[in-house]
């Protein structure tokens, strides 16, 4: 009963040193991944199109509720800036739950706060129902559908990741003129119905998001093979010593340890008047068990050597020992005796490393003091706790699994998405330098896989007193919201640049259409205005990624090139007053706003390197969804100042230009840049493509 429950015990204790690095899965690259971008593309269809596609609304709202462009744009403006402010707390919740279940209780949260809108009879309750739940419901459909992507793809997901985010400009291309189609048809209540219905549609979407596990490792059977007479010899042996052990006579134990002591006693006694240079020594008697022949070497107090019975008239200290080695005979040299003692003695000592076996049998040989070895075995648990001795082993950063506390770690934290440092990356892994210094997939993944322990330290964020909340769902927050990153100059110029981009970003998605409308351009064709900006969008996201990958061109010149341009056709587009030119303003603002947005994962590892990509992600999430917030109510309120929109679209230029010079600083030679492009091998802790040793993760 006892050695089943011990085999047992020994099967579920699999979170070794040598077995961590089974429990990280590694991404397929393919296979059910191609559902999964299908599931993303289909949620950021249904987030981004109904969320660009907010200005066909804005004119209706204004003439319902007989309020300004600028307080009804908020209600927009709270929908795309709240699920972009809600990316740190829903990265906790895709880190704790996984990817399905928050992207389903998304889709029912903000199928809810769409229904509650269409009975909503102020503007007021449309911010909190439709601005606010809708956008707290998006954001949690939009965050785990970029994640799952990431999860699933390493060598492709530059392909994966564009394909799913290619799901914005559709959405808007379908959306725009939908909505126009279904507010000529219906009453805008009807048509949030009709959005809430699309929207519930996401737990669909949701179920296809299928958790990634590693995979399972096939037990080995190995061929018993039959028992020699050395293995009965050594069952009966631990037999009998299991028996001594579990003895339940309290009284012999008394008795054997007064014996014990008397015959200490009487040997120090006895050796008081002897000059034996092992005075300080206890008596030995080995016993060496063969088949059915016993062999007996004993020491006397003296420390003299006898082979046959040992000197009866002063006690011994006994030890027992099995040897599995031929017996010598009485006649064997010195030296051979000195090896017998030397196997018995192997059972007194615990667990000797094999490694350290060779290294110290010359020392162990000069420490023999008359036939008797004068080192002692020091206890391996010291205080209540294990005593690990330092090693010297050199192991590679490159391949090591980054653990505070590997006691306090769960295997299903192994499997946790955003413990991985490149997960927000939307760029190929192939050419960093964190993957061409590992020899395959897995060792790469293993190497970025970075797991908090709970050490004893004192708290370092406020994060760390919220001992409510679980510990993945913290230690996300902690490595999202860390603000020290804004210590470091690029991230905090990269952040400035997008305060300022986003105040202008949502001026034409918000504002296009009634612009268009007052040029006296039919409703239906002033909607699809805001079509050809997706259109574009799609096009110029997947354009904009293949370049960057492919040519090997700087992300961040792509992204100030885009900001430019974007910035002059603001400024352009109150002039454009036909509907051929508003077209070739929505085309090209689609096209270079789309770079602006899909390569800012690559840029900030460009600039700051992966190590801080998740926590400058959600820094920079934060400003984004902020400047969201604000920019169209602002542009809105110049609109009711000027009672003109050509002011508002300066308005966004100027926010572009103040943005783009912000990106431009990072050129300057003063700014230091220690991304992606800059490490090298030599930087890394081993060099590239050399294999660590047994490719095993290690605890730090």
């Amino acid at each position: 009963m006892s050695t089943d429950r011990k085999r047992h015990d020994s099967e579920e204790t699999t979170d070794s040193l040598e077995s961590v690095g089974d429990y990280i899965p590694t991404p397929p690259d393919g296979g059910w991944g191609w559902v999964i971008v299908f599931s993303s593309l289909m949620c950021n269809i249904i987030v981004d199109g109904l969320g660009y596609s907010f200005g066909v609304l804005l004119p209706q709202w204004v003439e319902v509720f007989g309020e300004s462009p600028g307080k009804i744009s908020l209600i927009g403006a709270l929908l795309v800036g709240v699920y972009l402010c809600a990316g740190p707390v829903v990265s906790g919740l895709t880190n704790k739950f996984g990817c399905r279940p928050v992207t389903f209780a998304g889709s029912i949260l903000a199928c809810a706060g769409f229904l509650f809108a269409s009975f909503s009879n102020s503007v007021p309750v449309l911010m909190l129902t439709y601005g606010v739940l809708g956008g707290l419901g998006f954001g949690l459909i939009y965050l785990p559908a970029i994640v799952s992507v990431g999860f699933y793809f390493e060598k492709k997901r530059a392909i994966a990741t564009g394909i799913a985010v290619s799901g914005s400009g559709i959405g808007t291309f379908i959306f725009s003129p939908a909505n126009a189609a279904i507010l000529d048809a219906f009453d805008w209540k009807y048509m949030l119905m009709i959005h809430a219905g699309i929207i519930l549609n996401g737990c669909v979407f949701a179920m296809l998001m299928r958790p990634l596990e590693p995979p399972r490792r096939k037990r080995v059977k190995t061929k018993v093979r039959a028992k020699t007479m050395i293995d009965r010899v050594k069952e009966r042996a631990i037999a009998n010593r299991k028996r001594c052990n579990e003895s339940e006579s309290s009284v012999q134990v008394v008795e054997s340890f007064a014996k014990l002591q008397e015959a200490k006693r009487l040997r120090e006694e006895r050796l008081k008047d002897d000059d034996s240079d092992i005075t300080s020594m206890p008596s030995a008697y080995f016993v060496k068990t063969r088949d059915s022949d016993t062999y007996k070497h004993s020491f006397s107090e003296a420390g003299e050597s006898y082979c046959g019975s040992p000197v009866v008239d002063i006690p011994k200290i006994t030890f027992v020992g099995v040897d599995n080695k031929e017996p010598s005979s009485p006649e064997s040299p010195r030296s051979d005796r000195s090896e017998e003692r030397f196997g018995s003695m192997a059972t007194i000592e615990e667990k000797p490393l094999k490694e350290e076996e060779a290294a110290k049998k010359a020392a162990d040989d000069a420490n023999i003091l008359n036939g008797v070895y004068s080192h002692e075995v020091e206890p391996l648990i010291e205080n209540g706790y294990a005593k690990v001795a330092p090693s010297n082993r050199n192991y590679s950063s490159a391949a090591r699994l980054r653990i505070g506390s590997q006691n306090n770690v769960d295997k299903k934290d192994y499997s946790r998405p955003l413990y991985r440092k490149d997960i927000f990356y939307s760029g190929s892994t192939l050419k960093i330098p964190e993957f061409t210094s590992q020899p395959d997939m897995h060792s790469y993944i293993t190497s970025i896989t970075t797991i908090p322990g709970e050490l004893a330290l004192p708290p370092s964020s406020i994060w760390d007193h919220c001992t409510c909340l679980p510990k993945s769902i913290v230690d996300t927050l902690r490595d999202m919201l860390d603000f020290s990153i804004l210590k470091d100059l690029p991230f905090v110029l990269i952040c400035i640049g997008n305060l300022f981009a986003m105040i202008g970003f949502y001026v034409p998605f918000t504002y296009l259409v009634d612009h268009a409308m007052e040029q006296n351009i039919a409703k239906t064709d002033a909607a699809f205005l805001v079509s050809v900006i997706g259109i574009t969008n799609t096009v110029g996201r997947i354009l904009s990624g293949v370049i960057a990958d492919v040519t090997k061109v700087d992300a961040l010149i792509i992204n100030n090139v885009a900001l430019v341009c974007s910035a002059v056709l603001l400024f352009v587009e109150p002039f454009c007053t036909t509907y051929p030119l508003l077209v070739l303003f929505a085309a090209l603002y689609g096209l270079c706003v789309s770079a602006y947005i899909s390569l800012t994962s690559i840029i900030i590892c460009d600039l700051i390197g992966l190590e801080k990509l998740t926590n400058a992600f959600g820094i920079l999430t934060l400003a984004r969804g902020t400047s969201s917030i604000y920019g169209p109510p602002i542009a809105g309120a110049v609109r009711v100042a000027t009672k003109s929109y050509d002011y508002s679209f300066y308005l966004g230029g100027l926010m572009f230009v103040i943005g783009s010079v912000f990106h431009l600083m990072l050129h300057l030679p003063c700014i230091k840049r220690r991304g992606l492009r800059d490490l090298t091998a030599g930087e890394l802790d081993v060099p590239e493509n050399k294999k660590p040793e047994n490719n095993k993760p290690v605890a730090v």
